[in-house]
């Protein structure tokens, strides 16, 4: 039985990074199964610290992509409003995109809002096309960044869980 709950374990910790891209908080996904295998184990008790770390880094890796959305599009000039743009559109883009076209329509979505917002508050504030094009750019390259470290984040995740079964 206890070689069953691991192979099914695997099987949503690795479903659960795949929805990563797509904007399913897959990280979240893998602490709630292994906290699922946790209570179906039949050892005694539930390894909450274990739990614990994983839910803070799920939340950290969230953060991150977030943040890293913002650095880029400051990176490359953007202003406050812009930084806002960039990480609102992000969020709306994924909406958006998910209502057109299902998981890819999320990820792209997500990517052309953070780039559309960021550019258009942008050039709202200070109607420079070219300065706006700029921050847009660094406003997807940050989310495209940000989705990438999640992943990772997601594969750190997945080594710590194999050394706690």
């Amino acid at each position: 039985m206890e070689i069953i709950l691991i192979v099914l374990l695997y099987v949503f910790l690795v479903i659960s990074m795949m929805t990563i891209p797509f904007n399913i908080p897959g990280t979240f996904l893998m602490a709630g199964f292994y906290l699922l295998y946790q209570l179906l184990d039949q050892r005694p008790g539930i390894d909450w610290k274990i739990v614990g770390i994983l839910l803070a880094v799920a939340v950290f890796l969230e953060l991150i992509e977030f943040l890293l959305t913002a650095w880029g599009s400051r990176k490359y000039g953007a202003s406050r409003i812009g930084t806002v743009g960039a990480i609102v559109g992000s969020i709306v883009g994924a909406i958006v995109g998910s209502g057109m076209a299902p998981l890819v329509g999320t990820l792209l979505g997500a990517f052309a809002g953070a780039f559309i917002g960021a550019f258009a508050l942008e050039y709202l504030r200070k109607p420079d096309f070219d300065k706006a094009m700029e921050v847009g750019k660094g406003a997807l390259f940050g989310a495209v960044g940000g989705k990438i470290s999640k992943i990772i984040g997601a594969i750190a995740l997945l080594i710590i869980i194999s050394t706690h079964l």
